[in-house]
């Protein structure tokens, strides 16, 4: 099974501050098509997974808070360049881990000039558990408990783009997929549901909008090509600033995501695009990402 966490790249969280206009606060939230356990059911004791993958999104409009796609104020554009390092490793029989630690080149730019920053962005990690911890193999369901923590230290200065979003966020999710196997192909069905509680970043008084996420996706396997077509889905509650609520900063995204991959040498190369159908308060841009996995074991 491939598993996707839930992709929203490229953020821009719209927090009022001084009475410059339009502020920009861009911090790539999640990974973008990188498996979550590299199989339907948990990873066997031992075996196990490494995957580098680059991430490029340019974009000159977005979503506002009705839906619409309206450019940015200015002339403006976010050019987001990305690599996500992630792993995952069976525990004993029903538990696995997974840990994924980005790194970010974030540029905005309009007429009044253009900034630029590069580091480490928000490390995230998760355990899921499977009902091979109490013995039982022949269901292929996982429950996922998830952390994302800050990176950087998320800078007060506006002039300074974060490459964190300043908060924790605690998330849990329900895992399920069926696979069927055929002469030579192997197909599958899979998808999950789950919420994510978001925190206050205390530095500046936001607290985003806590989050439903949703995925459902086909795929099938055919000797050393792979492909799979997914749909994602993120329901964002209200913000808050100060313990007042922002109804229009609420973050939504439907987007599609194919992905195809191809077996070279020990591992798997994978070229996705993730295309955004409809949101709020999220680029529009499309985006790009080719990854490499290393895998043992049988995963």
């Amino acid at each position: 099974m491939r598993s996707h966490v839930l992709a929203v790249i490229a953020v821009l969280v719209v927090v009022p501050r001084s009475a410059d206009g339009q502020a920009f606060c861009s911090a790539p939230h999640s990974s973008p098509v990188l498996a979550g356990g590299g199989s339907i059911t948990t990873l066997a004791p031992g075996t196990g997974w490494i995957q580098a993958s680059a991430l490029g999104q340019s974009s000159s409009t977005f979503f506002d808070a009705n839906g619409d796609r309206r450019p940015y104020l200015a002339g403006g554009r976010v050019r987001t360049r990305s690599v996500y390092f992630t792993g995952s490793v069976g525990v004993i029989r029903g538990i696995d881990m997974w840990l994924q630690v980005p790194v970010h080149q974030l540029n905005i730019a309009d007429e009044t000039g253009e900034r630029e920053r590069v580091g480490i962005g928000d490390p995230r990690f998760s355990v899921r558990i499977g009902p091979g911890l109490v013995g039982v193999n022949t269901t292929a369901v996982a429950v996922r408990l998830g952390v994302k923590l800050p990176g950087t230290e998320f800078p007060v200065d506006p002039r300074i783009i974060p490459l964190s979003e300043g908060q924790r966020d605690w998330e849990v999710s329900l895992e399920a997929g069926r696979g069927v196997p055929g002469i030579g192909t192997y197909s599958y069905m899979m998808g999950w549901v789950g919420y994510r509680w978001r925190e206050r970043n205390d530095k500046i008084g936001y607290k985003p909008g806590d989050e439903v996420f949703g995925h459902l996706a086909v795929g099938s396997r055919w000797r050393s090509f792979n492909f799979e077509l997914a749909t994602e889905l993120m329901l964002g509650r209200s913000a808050e600033q100060f313990g007042l609520a922002l109804s229009t900063a609420q973050r939504r995204l439907v987007q599609l995501q194919p992905t195809v991959g191809y077996n070279l040498g020990a591992g798997t190369f994978e070229l996705a695009v993730l295309i955004p159908v409809a949101g709020k308060n999220l680029p529009t841009g499309v985006a790009t990402s080719l990854g490499y996995r290393l895998a043992w074991g049988t995963p």
